[in-house]
């Protein structure tokens, strides 16, 4: 025997559970893994915004181009150190409550000992701990041989400065090591 379309098994209601279960909104646990992925993708931009925000993070500027052109960096060092040109550095820390930044004096001399006058100077300095945030100074001559311009120091310890001095056809380039001194308490 033919079951009809009326009596067919798919239809009819299995005895004691009543009418077959009518479509609901779906339960809250489908949506958990997709909270899941929302929070991991929120988690991996938050960490990702605070490691490229973070100063005490830094990549040797163009350090490509400076490794392809490693020869030529030593040459320009052999070129400084034939020039006898020697530096001396001095950062001073501004007086508390002035309206100006840290001093920072560059002297310059020669083999001989005398003041190496009328350069022109271009300095990179940085606080060791935040090297990703260097600072660009040009240092003018207040007398002959020194060298003067303001850093904007805010942190005690140790700053490197990065330093190119030009003469006529004469190119000298060091670089120093100067230490800041914590605010008197």
């Amino acid at each position: 025997m033919i079951p009809s379309p009326a009596t067919s098994p798919s239809t009819t209601p299995l005895a004691g559970h009543g009418a077959p279960p009518t479509e609901r909104w779906p339960s809250r646990w489908a949506w958990a893994p997709a909270a899941l992925l929302v929070a991991l993708i929120g988690t991996q931009i938050s960490v990702l915004a605070a490691v490229l925000d973070d100063p005490t993070f830094s990549t040797e500027p163009d350090y490509y181009r400076k490794a392809v052109d490693w020869d030529a960096h030593m040459a320009r060092t052999r070129e400084s150190e034939a020039l006898g040109w020697s530096t001396r550095a001095r950062l001073e820390r501004a007086a508390p409550g002035a309206s100006r930044a840290s001093a920072l004096t560059i002297a310059i001399s020669d083999r001989q000992g005398q003041p190496v006058a009328g350069a022109r100077l271009q300095a990179v300095a940085f606080f060791n701990a935040r090297a990703g945030r260097p600072l660009a100074l040009r240092p003018t001559e207040v007398a002959p041989g020194e060298y003067r311009t303001d850093l904007d120091a805010h942190h005690a310890g140790v700053w490197e400065l990065r330093l190119t001095a030009e003469r006529s056809s004469e190119r000298y380039e060091t670089s120093l090591r100067l230490e800041l001194a914590p605010e008197p308490r």
